[in-house]
């Protein structure tokens, strides 16, 4: 069958969510339902009704007219101000700007589009673009705007349609290119297919290709690094899991679990894992994985639209006298959502001990969202952060531990997988908003019915998962096919450590094996030469030699604990305090004793004295170990013998680790203080690098400008640590094109240096690339221009605004080309999506074009992990914090020693 040269509006918004959707369309194939079709049709059609209604009265050419009425009137006798983007077809056959234009749009005509939500996206932009772009191929005329009309207000929102002309020229250019090569293109699910009525026609397809986008979390990405190594099916990823050799137990494994130096590693999810579970059809399980109920299991399950962020739909199922009990709360309007939550709350306040336990972590987000807008009473605030503390999250007892043989970790496709079923056949999360849509327009009690039945059969699936990860997590899932990745592990084959001794005489043996019982206990029995290293190194400690002894006096009136005022004079004592002096050319150590007299209560016994012990080292000496740790980059071990050996001290590793505990607890004001100042300021350079925490991917990230300098220790490298530091920033932020910096709500500039290197790799991996050679030419020859300004005047905006014009047109250069190699199309990908954040430093003053400030800070904290090792997170927080001021420092060209002798907490500079 041939395909349509004709692309309709409904062809056009479909190939934009998924190009297999879109050729079916144009071959006029029927999908096996028509669900979604119809509602999506019954939303539009009946928003249209009311919006048009409320907008297009009154005046000559005040309406809405269709592409068709507007091309049938050649005439120009109707005046045309409005046309319905949803019935705009464009024609390859017909030339796309046509010479003379339509008499009858000889004035303003704006294409107009409908959008029934409260927050239109890219998708609804460029479909009023096409609308526009239809209108110039058969009325030679390109309208400047076009207005949708959104959300239960009709609020207007203009669309300029010269942002989106090169987007949408490519998108029809993809349906021209498929419609000349009469194939359809190469089938991939996303997550569009919940909510298509051919889903179960392409997942039929997928499933007898066995196609690896069937796995729902594996990105585009991962699937081509899978397909450059040959692997295309489930089945063939599959042969690639490799069990791992099984980690040797610590004797102290228990301990390290339960202390809060040494947090658990967090899971990953393994996908060959997952597609061997899937082959196999038998549950995975990695490790031990646990689920603990402490009080009364609640499940809940929210309704929510996305758009408005508000909820309307709350279910609750919870067993009380050994019968389950289910409640509902549905919300009619967005001023009921307080209602519904009070009504919710007394009900979990009247049940004694709740636990929550999901299905992901959208309820839980919902907890706090209530607890910020309506929770105002201290007993609730508390009740909901015990909620929210106690809450179980089912979803992360399944990820990186269960692996069940379904595509996806989906309550669907797992709930299924145990045997539940849903009532409604299209049960998805993605189409609940489309029925709320629809019954808030129509109000159909039908509608209201499917969704509470959902909402209510998504906890009892919650409840038959929660079951069988009970059996599985407790080892009682003898009724499920279950496999213990352990039993596929490669046994542990080292030699090093400590051995795990099956009889006591091994252990004797083991021990006298080792090289320091053998020198001191053996070979000095048996050499002279050893006999007399091992007498000189344990002779090391000698008696202390002080430089001042000071005589501590005083006299206690009473007792401070039974006040009795007859005192007897016990004994003498005395504390030796060990510090560095500092002369004008050289160091030597300072040993003062303090000596004291002790006293004791005739009374009750309790011996006292005048004098209040001090810290075994003094302030220049703690200075001197803290400069050794983070400006000179020493070990913990190495920074303990230097002055050892130096000074005459006895210093060991465990010194040096209080010592930087204690310090880095003393700067912490002057740490806050340096986060608050790079908040408030104009600038600043963002970037993020791995730590080393045992166990953990954790993540250092940097924030600096021009004079300071922070680290701020975080789990992971989501974007919530973003919030927490920069919460009120709203100056100009800098950094690479990592996407977690885009959800910043501030003006950004992206590292055009680190733009610039991946044009030059792609160069290097592609020489004869034309369309790579274009770009990196033009990007080449505007940023020297550029390079050169700055050199001559500086960061000065009234300089650098004159390569404002060239900036736009690289830019509209790179969108606008039609790359044809892999390597070009990859490259257009970031320059679109920061098409605004490129050239951001052509309108400021003192904003760097690069992130160089970043990376500089970033090598002196890549310098220090080298010397660290492995950390705790507790020592990871210590080392920012003191690096962040030794940097800081730097960056201001004051002493770090220095400022530590000092005693200052606040750096001036």
């Amino acid at each position: 069958m041939e395909l349509d040269n004709q692309i309709t509006a409904a062809r056009f918004s479909a190939f934009v969510k998924c190009p297999t959707k879109a050729y079916l369309l144009a071959i006029g194939e029927a999908a096996p339902e028509s669900y979604f079709a119809a509602l999506q049709t019954r939303i539009s059609s009946t928003y249209k009704a009311i919006a048009a209604r409320h907008f297009f009265v009154g005046a000559a050419g005040d309406e809405l007219c269709s592409f068709e009425q507007v091309r049938n009137d050649q005439k120009g006798e109707k005046i045309v101000r409005h046309v319905d983007c949803e019935t705009a077809v464009y024609d390859f056959g017909r030339p796309s700007r046509p010479g003379n234009p339509t008499p009858s749009l000889s004035g303003v005509t704006v294409p107009v589009l409908f959008v029934p939500w409260e927050k239109p996206d890219i998708s609804d932009n460029l479909l009023a673009c096409f609308g526009a772009l239809v209108l110039r191929q058969f009325a030679g005329t390109l309208p400047s705007k076009a207005t949708l009309i959104y959300g239960d207000s009709h609020r207007r929102k203009t669309v300029k349609v010269e942002n989106y002309v090169t987007r949408t020229h490519l998108i029809i250019d993809a349906i021209e290119a498929n419609w000349r090569a009469q194939k359809p293109p190469t089938l991939v699910l996303n997550k569009h297919c919940t909510v298509c009525d051919f889903q179960s026609r392409c997942r039929g397809v997928a499933i007898e290709r066995d196609d690896l986008s069937l796995i729902t979390a594996m990105t585009t990405k991962e699937r081509a690094k899978c397909a450059a190594k040959g692997i295309f099916t489930i089945a063939q990823l599959s042969y690639g899991y490799r069990p791992r050799r099984r980690k040797r137990s610590r004797p102290d494994a228990e301990r390290l679990q339960k202390s809060a130096k040494r947090t658990p590693p967090i899971a990953k999810n393994d996908h060959k894992l997952k597609a061997l579970a899937i082959k196999k059809s038998q549950i995975h399980v990695v490790g031990a994985p646990s689920l603990k109920f402490e009080g009364i299991p609640i499940f809940l399950d929210i309704e929510g639209m996305p758009d408005r962020d508000f909820y309307y739909l709350i279910g609750l199922r919870f067993e009380c006298g050994g019968v389950f009990v289910e409640r509902s709360f549905w919300a009619d309007r967005t001023d009921a959502e307080r209602q519904i939550w009070e009504r919710c709350l007394q009900t979990l306040k009247a049940i004694e001990n709740p636990q929550i336990v999901s299905y992901g972590a959208y309820e839980t987000r919902f907890l706090r969202r209530m607890k910020e807008r309506y929770v105002r009473e201290p007993g609730d605030v508390e009740f909901v952060d015990q909620l929210i503390k106690s809450s179980v999250n089912l979803i992360g007892c399944i990820y990186g531990k269960v692996y069940f043989p379904t595509l996806s970790n989906s309550l669907k496709e797992v709930a299924r997988y145990l045997g539940f079923d849903w009532t409604w056949a299209q049960a998805s999360g993605a189409a609940t908003p489309l029925l709320r849509r629809a019954w808030e327009l129509d109000a159909d009690d039908e509608t209201k019915r499917e969704l509470l039945g959902y909402n209510m059969a998504d906890c009892r699936a919650a409840v038959i998962v929660a079951d069988a990860l009970d059996r599985i997590c407790g080892g009682g899932a003898s009724s499920l096919n279950t496999v213990n990745t352990s039993s596929l592990e490669v046994g542990f084959q080292r030699t090093f450590g400590k051995l795990d001794c099956a009889l006591p005489e091994f252990k004797k043996i083991n021990d006298a094996a080792y090289w320091d019982y053998q020198r001191s206990k053996v070979y000095a029995r048996t050499d002279k030469e050893v006999r007399r290293s091992v007498r000189k190194f344990r002779g090391q400690r000698h008696r202390v030699v002080v430089e001042r002894e000071l005589l501590v006096e005083g006299i206690l009136a009473s007792c401070p604990r039974c006040q009795a005022r007859r005192l007897w004079s016990h004994h003498n004592d005395s504390q030796v305090v060990f510090d560095l002096k500092f002369a004008r050319r050289g160091i030597k150590r300072w040993a003062i004793r303090y000596c004291y007299k002790a006293y004791r209560c005739s009374a009750c016994r309790l011996e006292i004295t005048t004098y209040s012990r001090k810290e075994k080292f003094g302030p220049n000496l703690l200075a001197f170990i803290v400069y050794f740790l983070i400006e000179l980059r020493l070990s913990h071990q190495k920074a303990a013998e230097h002055p050892s050996s130096l000074f005459d001290l006895w210093l060991t590793k465990t010194n040096v680790t209080r010592i930087k505990s204690g310090m880095a607890e003393k700067y912490s004001p002057t740490y806050r203080a340096i986060l608050r100042q790079i908040a408030k300021g104009p600038l600043i350079h963002a970037d993020e690098t791995k730590g080393v925490v045992r166990g953990e991917g954790n993540y250092i990230w940097v924030f600096a400008n021009l004079t300071t300098v922070a680290y701020v220790y975080a789990e992971s490298r989501e974007a919530a640590i973003l919030d927490e530091v920069l919460n009120d920033f709203t100056g100009v932020l800098v950094s690479d094109f990592y996407t977690a910096y885009d959800s910043m709500p501030c003006p950004q500039q992206k590292c055009l240096i680190h733009l610039m290197r991946d044009i030059n790799e792609d160069l290097h991996k592609n020489p004869f690339d034309d369309d790579l050679k274009d770009i990196a030419q033009r990007f080449g020859v505007l940023l020297r221009h550029v390079v050169e300004t700055i050199d001559a005047y500086g960061l000065k905006a009234r300089h650098l605004g004159k390569h404002k014009k060239a900036a736009v047109e690289f830019v509209e250069h790179v969108l606008s080309m039609k790359c044809m190699t892999e390597a070009g199309a990859a490259l257009q990908k970031p320059v679109d999506k920061n098409r605004e954040r490129l050239f951001t430093f052509l309108d400021y003053d003192g904003v760097p074009w690069n992130n160089n400030n970043a990376e500089h800070a970033v090598r002196a904290f890549t310098r220090l992990r080298n010397v660290i090792g492995t950390s705790t997170p507790k020592g990871h927080r210590e080392y920012a914090t003191l690096l962040s001021i030794q940097q800081t420092l730097h960056y201001r060209g004051l002493g770090f020693l220095d400022f530590l002798r000092s005693g200052k907490m606040e750096i001036d500079g």
